[in-house]
């Protein structure tokens, strides 16, 4: 009984540790943040802090790698479809973009992160029948260009959607990002 009580208590401070961060990482870098800074404003001695992290860069990356272990789990559940369907795929990331958004706006602003890098690299087809299934064109020479072109598109559309404060709801933004997919890869040539 006791192990479940002492790690409810890690989760908690873990959460709370996160959450500080998020909130500093909305002001300043994540370079111009200090474990004093961070522990004084969470509430826990530098102890605690260093009991679950080596340093803030370490913090950072496990809060990264969690983000991208949710996104990978998302994007191969539908890989495993024999038809990779637009819209649910679409649908899912934003809702996970808003559920999560805090920390999405904090990894966005900062100058460390390769995150978005990641994800890119992680979303591109991974064979020819999934570039096919993703752009309706025989002309394979092209398929990284148009990857690129509506990646970074995607990623353009979710830092105007956190810009705005996220007044449309993730149905929404999942319904134009299809739309606007649609719309840039029906004359490929």
């Amino acid at each position: 009984m006791k192990k479940s009580h002492d790690d409810r208590r890690i989760r908690k401070t873990k959460v709370i540790i996160r959450k500080t961060l998020t909130q500093l990482l909305m002001e300043k870098d994540l370079k111009d943040i200090t474990v004093s800074e961070l522990t004084e404003i969470a509430d826990i001695n530098r102890g605690t802090f260093y009991l679950h992290y080596k340093d803030l860069y370490d913090l950072f990356e496990q809060i990264e790698k969690e983000i991208m272990d949710d996104f990978i789990g998302i994007i191969t559940k539908y890989r495993k479809l024999t038809q990779v369907p637009l819209m649910p795929v679409l649908l899912e990331a934003f809702k996970y973009f808003a559920a999560n958004s805090q920390i999405f706006i904090a990894i966005l602003r900062t100058k460390e992160t390769t995150f978005l890098n990641q994800v890119i690299d992680m979303c591109r087809p991974q064979n020819n029948k999934e570039w096919q299934s993703l752009f309706a064109s025989d002309k394979d020479e092209y398929y990284e260009y148009y990857y690129s072109f509506i990646a970074f598109g995607c990623v353009a559309l979710l830092r105007r959607w956190f810009d705005n404060g996220m007044t449309e709801s993730p149905e929404q933004m999942a319904a134009l990002a299809e739309k606007l997919m649609a719309n840039c890869t029906r004359d490929l040539p």
